[in-house]
């Protein structure tokens, strides 16, 4: 039987374990940090003693590849998926404007839903439809250097429609500027979304925190068909010969006779585990981070009546309704990252005010503000254009998975997914080494 190490217990390095595990093959899992989750996790809020996560997280229908793997790990259950798209949008001076699939009848239905949305002009609306009527035309070399902002310009779409539906949509999807974000990823997203049937543009929201959603059925199933989930062990190093790795180093010990290495960790904690003399094989000098800032509020009285609004034209992209509090996500939040957690809370506040004439800051009980600064990577060109393959080259058993590998999807909760189903599958058809 072949067996598999692999590093990192995040999205990525379970799913590709849940996939190794599934086909038969004897894997470990080793997790520098106590808990399982990576980047995508949820904690006890020690106030309130809620769970919460450290960032509010959205999936689509389009996520085939997620969707899969909870399947896979017996944890559908753990979610919510709409029957059709419906989105809220709030803008401040015409207020609530609903994003909606009226029909089910696709496309009709994502057609009539954008002719709906009234917070854009008609022109604007039906700019909107002409750009998604081109969509299935576009391809890699007509955009290749193209910012988001470039192309959406390039196709006549309005100043008003890009802050008021193209910003957001490509912000909360790339966590970057659409100054920077690459045009190629973002249209590779707008076609999963838009143009792969009516399921494919759903809004999917965990019911329980992150980790609850996909951690402990990751690990259940990977131990029953016999499977190993190694906590608080740091991998320092990785040693190679004859272009294989035969050992892995930990803080703990010396692990030897396995067949493949899996790493599934951030490029950074890679880059530091990886001997010197392969590091020239990997981008890691090209990749650029954007955070991701949530602010969780509890409130006496909860009058927000919606799952989650989408907010136009503010610092603030996302509220999400948990009942007993709310939580505000801004994307690509860098530039209010040195701000105070108290300076934070009060611009959260007036903002809010401004969209919701109900919000009153004295209101507010609890809160929590979460910077996550290295959230997700810019999908900048001159990075998508090395972004490693699952194999690598210069060691023949060691695969990579994360969602920062070439996916061909911007860093989400999917790529991660995916990524790790691509390390399995390549693992799976190989040989024992």
């Amino acid at each position: 039987m072949k067996k598999v190490i692999v590093i990192g217990g995040g999205l990525a390095g379970l799913s590709a374990a849940a996939f190794l595990s599934d086909a038969g093959l004897k894997t470990e899992v080793i997790e520098n940090s106590p808990k399982l989750g990576g980047r995508a996790y949820s904690f006890t809020d020690n106030n309130t003693k809620d769970i919460i996560d450290n960032g509010q997280h959205i999936m689509m229908g389009c996520y085939t590849n997620t969707l899969h793997f909870l399947k896979l790990i017996n944890s559908l259950d753990t979610i919510k998926i709409q029957s059709r798209l419906s989105v809220n949008f709030v803008d401040r001076q015409s207020g609530l404007s609903v994003l909606k699939a009226i029909t089910k009848l696709y496309p009709l239905n994502l057609l009539l839903g954008l002719l709906s949305f009234k917070a854009l002009s008609f022109k604007d609306r039906f700019g909107i439809l002409k750009l998604f009527s081109r969509l299935p035309f576009k391809n890699k070399k007509s955009v290749r250097s193209l910012s988001v902002e470039k192309w959406l310009k390039n196709e006549n779409q309005s100043i008003d429609a890009i802050k008021k539906f193209w910003e957001i949509l490509a912000v909360g999807a790339l966590n970057s500027d659409i100054k920077q974000a690459s045009a190629c990823v973002f249209i590779n997203i707008l076609k999963k979304m838009f143009l792969y049937g009516n399921k494919a543009a759903s809004i999917i929201i965990p019911k329980t925190g992150l980790s609850q959603m996909y951690c402990p059925a990751s690990e259940k199933f990977i131990t029953e068909r016999g499977g190993v989930i190694a906590l608080s062990e740091q991998v320092r190093s990785l040693e190679v010969e004859n272009g294989k790795i035969t050992k892995i180093v930990t803080q703990k010990r010396i692990i030897s006779g396995f067949d493949y290495v899996v790493s599934a960790v951030a490029p950074h904690s890679f880059e530091k585990i990886l001997p010197n003399e392969y590091k020239k094989e990997f981008p890691f000098e090209k990749i650029k981070y954007s955070s991701i800032l949530s602010a969780h509020i509890w409130l006496k009285e909860n009058r927000f009546t919606q799952e989650f609004y989408g907010l136009i034209d503010s610092p603030l992209h996302w509220v999400f309704n948990h009942d007993r509090y709310i939580t505000v996500v801004t994307s690509n939040s860098d530039h209010l990252l040195e701000k105070g957690k108290e300076e934070l809370l009060e611009m959260i506040c007036c903002e809010l005010k401004k969209y919701f004439k109900f919000f009153d800051m004295s209101a507010v009980t609890s809160y929590k503000v979460i910077k996550e600064k290295r959230a997700t990577f810019i999908p900048e060109e001159s990075f998508l254009n090395c972004r490693p393959s699952v194999r690598v080259r210069s060691i023949k058993n060691l695969f990579m998975a994360g969602d920062w590998t070439d996916t061909g999807l911007p860093a989400t909760i999917e790529g991660a997914v995916l990524s790790g189903k691509n390390a399995a599958r390549e693992i799976v058809l190989l040989p024992k080494a």
